[in-house]
């Protein structure tokens, strides 16, 4: 099977953690299928690239696994006009998805995302005339659905795929109330690499690290932006300073709110418990992991967070916020969950987790794997293809019919697209 993923979502040398578990999946998908991906740059980020004279390369993780990726400009008016950002992903994207398809044609089409990168893959996939699925990420179903120039784009590509996936069954009730038939909306729990995020020595990774072998390790790992709520977190952290316990907090990860953060930090005299890790790459994170006593998330929303996986991965507990589908792996024996907004709740959530029968939990947790979640996909588009099939029984059974196959349902708002 050829298989065409869509996401501005998507590694690149330069940024290699960039959407590291969808790299993980194709890497899985790929070990048995042909996997090209198409991950659209924005046009700031060539124009900076091309006064450097560089262009986007894949990363070594993509070459290893022999992924054929493209990464095209995408070219789009930031700021506003929302609701027409996925056709204009769509135009830049066209012209490289057509090439892509005419020099071996494409099976299917997974997009990761549901607006502009889900519209774009829907669009890619009635060009072809082949199956579309789109991976929900959380907010995307959760938020942007709230928005009104983003609702109704969203909901037009949840309810025109042909397969929703989900991570969570909490993310898949989310699809289903925008409106999507339920036997079309399926929840894919995502993997973890096993052979990286495992259980260890938490000295051996702090002397590693360079981290203090006795002091409390608190891990934060994500997009440092508003929806994070890494305030919440601040103040939880700022009322544990007043008791006893001698902790760090230790943040790996970087965005457009890190200056207001270093100074609430500031404000709240922890400059001496926080430390800033920047950007961490990941073949480093599993050390992170398991060096820390918790792994902590104070997000006022989530889908299900592959942080949290990889944390209960390595044997590592956590400590959250009870939003999005996190529930759906939070056992008390490794874990405790907070109201959303209330630091005071998530600090004495943080402190029941270090307590050491909590860490002796988690070392017990059994991961799933990407090659099973990357089955799972391959037995979806398996079924997508088949339906397709019967559905026009004139044509010949075979992989080139399914590959010309027209959709079910052209729908007038598509029909621009070619």
């Amino acid at each position: 099977m050829h298989l065409l993923f869509l996401s501005a979502t998507f590694a690149d040398a330069d940024h290699p953690a960039q959407g590291s578990y969808n790299v993980a999946l194709c890497r899985a998908l790929a070990l048995e299928h042909r996997v090209t991906a198409v991950s659209p740059r924005g046009w700031s980020s060539v124009m900076r690239n091309m006064l450097r004279r560089q262009k986007f390369q894949p990363s070594p993780a993509c070459s290893a696994a022999r992924i054929d990726c493209h990464y095209p400009t995408y070219w789009y008016t930031p700021g506003f006009r929302h609701a027409r950002h996925g056709a204009a992903m769509w135009r830049s994207v066209k012209r490289t998805v057509r090439r892509i398809h005419e020099a071996q044609p494409i099976d299917a089409v997974l997009s990761y995302w549901a607006h502009p990168d889900g519209e774009a893959g829907l669009r890619a996939a009635r060009h072809a005339g082949v199956p579309h699925a789109v991976i929900v990420g959380g907010s995307d179903v959760l938020l942007l659905p709230q928005q009104p120039d983003r609702r109704d784009a969203v909901r037009r590509v949840l309810c025109e795929s042909d397969a929703v996936i989900t991570v969570s069954d909490g993310l898949r009730e989310a699809v289903i109330a925008q409106g999507v038939e339920p036997g079309r909306v399926h929840t894919i729990y995502q993997g973890v690499d096993v052979d990286q995020y495992h259980p260890g020595d938490r000295q051996a990774a702090r002397q590693r690290l360079g981290l203090p072998a006795e002091r409390a390790i608190l891990l934060w790992v994500g997009r440092m932006v508003e929806v994070k709520r890494l305030d919440v977190l601040i103040a939880a952290c700022a009322k544990l300073s007043g008791t006893s316990l001698d902790f760090e907090l230790c943040l790996a990860g970087d965005g457009p709110l890190r200056p207001d953060i270093e100074r609430a930090i500031g404000d709240a005299g922890l400059s001496e418990r926080v430390r800033f890790l920047g950007s961490v790459r990941h073949e480093q994170l599993p050390d992170w992991y398991r060096a820390a006593d918790a792994t902590v998330l104070s997000s006022r929303s989530e889908g299900l967070p592959n942080v949290l996986r990889e944390s209960l991965a390595c044997g590592t507990p956590f400590a959250s916020t009870d939003v999005g589908s996190i529930a759906e792996i939070a056992d008390p024996a490794w874990s405790r969950l907070a109201p959303a907004n209330d630091a005071s709740a998530l600090a004495e959530a943080i402190a029941a987790v270090l307590q050491p029968d909590f860490r002796d939990a988690a070392a017990k947790y059994r991961a799933r794997t990407w090659s099973a979640c990357a089955a799972d996909v391959v037995r979806l588009f398996d079924q997508l293809c088949d339906a397709r099939t019967e559905r026009q029984p004139q044509r010949p059974h075979s992989d080139s019919s399914r590959q010309k196959t027209g959709p079910s349902v052209q729908l007038a708002s598509l029909e621009s697209a070619h």
